[in-house]
C-alpha cells in the first residue's frame, strides 16, 4: 500500500488525532450516519475551499461542509455522511459535488446548503469487480482462439491480477478514498483517488462508471484531475506521474513521470498556463496544455497542496508549515502563518480579504497585511 498521498489528508491535517471516535467506528456507519453539528467546525481540519460569488464553500473532517456568506457568518450544511471530505467542485452557484473517504460522492443543488449521497466505496467495489470479471472472460475467449499470442497471454495475466486486486480491495468494505474531482459542466465529471481509482459520470452523478485504461500497473494514488478547454483531461498523482487523455477520458497516453516528487494539485491559470504542485516545493508549469513542463524555482521547499488566482492575476499557493506563496507564477514571495499548521486551500473572499483553510480550520485575513509581510 502506498502512503504518501494519504498522509497529506490524515497525518498532515491531524485527522487521526482529531477524530479518534470516527476512525474506530465501523465503516458502514460512517456512510450512513449524518455529519454532526459542531460549534467548533470552523476550527477543525478543512481540506478544500471554493468561492461561489460572495459565498465560500469549505469541506473537511467529520463530513463537515461549511458555508460563509458575505456577512461573515459561518454555518454547517446538512451532510448525510460522517467522514473526511477531501475536495469540492461547483460548476455554478447552485450545483456542486464533494468527494471523500470510503469512496463517497455527495451532490448539492442549492449552493451547498444540503447534500445527498450519489456514490460510495461499496458501489466502486462492485464496479471494479464487474469490470475485472468481464476483462478476464473477454481475454480468456480471445486467448483460447489464439493460444500462441503472447500479448493476449500477458493481457490475461494482468486481468487476473486486476481481478485479484479488486476482490482483495472489496473485502474490507468501502475503503477506497477519493481525493479530487472535476466537472466539465452540470452533467459530465470525474473523480479520482487512492490506488488508481477513476470514476466518471455523464448524467450529473445519477450514475457512475469505473474508468480503466490508465498506465498505472502499481495502482499509484491519483491526487488531482483537471479538464482542458479542448476536451483533454489530465490526472496527476503519486511519484510525479501525469496521465493525459486527448478525447475526454476515452483513451489515455502512456504516463509521463514529470518528477520524483508526488504531485498534489493541478491548476489552470487565466492565460492558459497549467501548474502542477507537489511535494518538497515542487512547482511545474506548462504552456502547451500539458504537453511539456518546466520547473519553477521557489524560495522554499515546502510541499504545496492548493492554490488560486486572484482577479488581478496574482497567484496564491498554500502549503506545508503554514506557508503561503504569493506571486505571478514565475516569482514568489513567502508569507508564513503564525501557527505553522499546514494550509491546504486558499480563496479570495472579496477584493481585500483571503480565506485560508487547513489543519487549523478557517482563517480570513486582509490581503494587504499578507502582502506587507512577504519575505
Amino acid at each position: 500500500m502506498k502512503t504518501v498521498t494519504l498522509s497529506v489528508l490524515t497525518l498532515l491535517i491531524g485527522v487521526g488525532s482529531a477524530l479518534p471516535a470516527l476512525s474506530a467506528a465501523p465503516l458502514a456507519d460512517r456512510l450512513e450516519r449524518p455529519s454532526r453539528p459542531s460549534p467548533l467546525a470552523a476550527q477543525g481540519p478543512l481540506t478544500d475551499i471554493q468561492a461561489l460569488g460572495r459565498r465560500l464553500v469549505m469541506v473537511g473532517g467529520s463530513g463537515h461542509v461549511l458555508l460563509r456568506d458575505a456577512d461573515g457568518e459561518v454555518r454547517q450544511a446538512r451532510v448525510p455522511a460522517d467522514l473526511l471530505l477531501t475536495a469540492v467542485h461547483f460548476v455554478d452557484s447552485r450545483r456542486g459535488w464533494a468527494v471523500g473517504h470510503d469512496g463517497v460522492i455527495l451532490h448539492s443543488d442549492d449552493g451547498g446548503e444540503s447534500w445527498s449521497k450519489q456514490l460510495d466505496g461499496r458501489d466502486i467495489n462492485d464496479m471494479m469487480l464487474a469490470w475485472a470479471e468481464g476483462e478476464v472472460e473477454r481475454l480468456e475467449r480471445l486467448s483460447a482462439a489464439a493460444p500462441d499470442d503472447e500479448s493476449l497471454l500477458a493481457a490475461l495475466d494482468n486481468a487476473h491480477f486486476a481481478l485479484d486486486d479488486a476482490s482483495a480491495g472489496s473485502a474490507p468494505g468501502p475503503s477506497r478514498p477519493l481525493l479530487d474531482l472535476w466537472f466539465r459542466d452540470a452533467r459530465e465529471g470525474w473523480a479520482v483517488g487512492a490506488y488508481g481509482i477513476i470514476v466518471h459520470t455523464r448524467d450529473g452523478g445519477r450514475s457512475w462508471e469505473y474508468v480503466p485504461g490508465l498506465d498505472n500497473p502499481d495502482r499509484l494514488h491519483l491526487n488531482s484531475v483537471l479538464g482542458l478547454a479542448d476536451g483533454g483531461l489530465l490526472v496527476a498523482g503519486e511519484g510525479g506521474r501525469l496521465h493525459r487523455s486527448g478525447d475526454n477520458g476515452r483513451h489515455w497516453s502512456p504516463a509521463a513521470q514529470l518528477t520524483d516528487a508526488s504531485l498534489y494539485k493541478l491548476l489552470a491559470l487565466a492565460d492558459g498556463r497549467l501548474l502542477a504542485l507537489g511535494f518538497g516545493g515542487t512547482l511545474l508549469a506548462s504552456q502547451d496544455a500539458g504537453g511539456s513542463w518546466q520547473s519553477v524555482p521557489l524560495p522554499v521547499r515546502a510541499g504545496l497542496y492548493g492554490g488560486t488566482q486572484l482577479a488581478d492575476g496574482s497567484l496564491l499557493l498554500a502549503g506545508q508549515g503554514g506557508v503561503l506563496l504569493v506571486g505571478d507564477g514565475r516569482r514568489f514571495g513567502v508569507w508564513q502563518a503564525p501557527h505553522q499548521a499546514p494550509l491546504l486551500g486558499v480563496s479570495a473572499v472579496d477584493g481585500e480579504h483571503l480565506a485560508l483553510v487547513g489543519s487549523a480550520g478557517l482563517q480570513v485575513l486582509p490581503l494587504a497585511a499578507i502582502k506587507e509581510q512577504l519575505k
